[in-house]
């Protein structure tokens, strides 16, 4: 396996990006979590739908995602893990993680566990010089190809 140095930095400025990402998410702040991604982002998260277009169509389709637990007092957290961070000649740069969702119930200590999921990231720089996801693609561990 060859692993290829990153810039100084880099690896913990991606990491961070996450932590604050999905904090956002975790939070129900979608217009948040939706200004982490270049105006023409594309995000898929689920097998059962269409990829989201653009900042107003990832807002969207995460609300219209999230409805199903609005009459559930659950508190979702997403939690990244294995993150392996790339940099391409472009500036580009491809990470890939392994992502858990652990949703607590009210009153119940133990959390549910899953989907597991794998996360396949493009992110770029945006005019100042901040972190944005260009693409993010989510495929489920319990989903195997035909």
């Amino acid at each position: 396996m060859t692993i290829t140095a990153l810039p100084t930095g880099l690896y913990a400025e991606v990491l961070s990006f996450y932590g604050h990402q999905m904090q956002k998410l975790d939070g129900r702040d979608f217009a948040g979590y939706a200004a982490t991604f270049t105006e023409d982002g594309e995000f898929k998260h689920s097998p059962t739908l269409p990829a989201a277009h653009t900042r107003a169509g990832i807002i969207d389709v995460l609300e219209d995602f999230h409805r199903k637990f609005d009459a559930r007092r659950i508190q979702r957290r997403h939690w990244f893990n294995h993150v392996a961070v790339d940099q391409a000649a472009d500036g580009s740069i491809t990470a890939t993680s392994y992502c858990l969702v652990l949703t607590v119930h009210a009153d119940v200590k133990e959390p549910e566990f899953g989907p597991s999921c794998v996360v396949h990231d493009v992110l770029v720089r945006g005019e100042d010089g901040e972190l944005l996801l260009r693409s993010r693609h989510v495929t489920h561990d319990h989903v195997f190809p035909g």
